[in-house]
């Protein structure tokens, strides 16, 4: 319910503001308190979070941020995925997440009619997931690689990339291009991200 995040445009019709059934005789309740992230990863989104929000957390690891055009963001996001295994992080604690196309192994359970599987392999908690911002808001994982290869409708690209930032609770990569990312999550991201800690995957 949370405005910034309405990535499926459903609360319009059924606004608390507007009194309508099945909402009307509920009392909102304003969760400001941020806990899931640690403090470097939330005050990357904290811009698309409201004036009351407070990180609770850990400072915790620097958000890591890789350079690279929009078209070489899903390759790139891909060497991340085997850097981070190299480094010790366990293929379980990692997303990968897009923000326009679906990682390939992403897209194959979708055309072959295995999404099923797909989420009860996400559930089973024992391989690194793909998947889209889409489909993984209220979700988390330790890492998350954020992919930004692109957006189908700017209009709702910064509720994207508000899901998408929001949805690690230890270590955050941003993966893409800055004029792309700028042109959607705008200037405060633009600033919070310039404290990100450049990294190549390949290095």
């Amino acid at each position: 319910m949370d405005d910034q995040q309405d990535v499926y445009r459903r609360w319009k019709a059924h606004t608390l503001e507007e009194g309508a059934a099945p909402l009307a005789d509920l009392v909102p309740i304003h969760v400001d308190d941020n806990l899931r992230n640690t403090r470097r990863i939330a005050e990357t989104f904290k811009g698309f979070a409201g004036a009351h929000f407070r990180p609770r957390g850990v400072t915790g690891l620097p958000v890591r941020r890789v350079h690279c055009s929009t078209e070489d963001a899903l390759d790139v996001a891909g060497d991340c995925v085997d850097a981070l295994i190299e480094d010790g992080w366990a293929n379980n604690q990692i997303a990968l997440l897009t923000t326009h196309r679906r990682h390939p192994i992403h897209l194959e359970h979708f055309e072959n009619g295995t999404v099923a599987d797909y989420w009860r392999e996400f559930h089973r908690d024992d391989a690194e997931f793909y998947g889209h911002v889409l489909g993984f808001k209220g979700l988390e994982r330790s890492v998350i690689i954020l992919c930004v290869n692109g957006f189908r409708d700017m209009e709702r690209a910064s509720e994207k990339l508000y899901v998408g930032l929001s949805r690690a609770r230890s270590l955050l990569v941003v993966v893409g291009d800055d004029a792309e990312i700028t042109a959607a999550g705008g200037r405060q991201l633009e600033v919070a991200l310039r404290t990100a800690q450049v990294w190549k995957p390949d290095s």
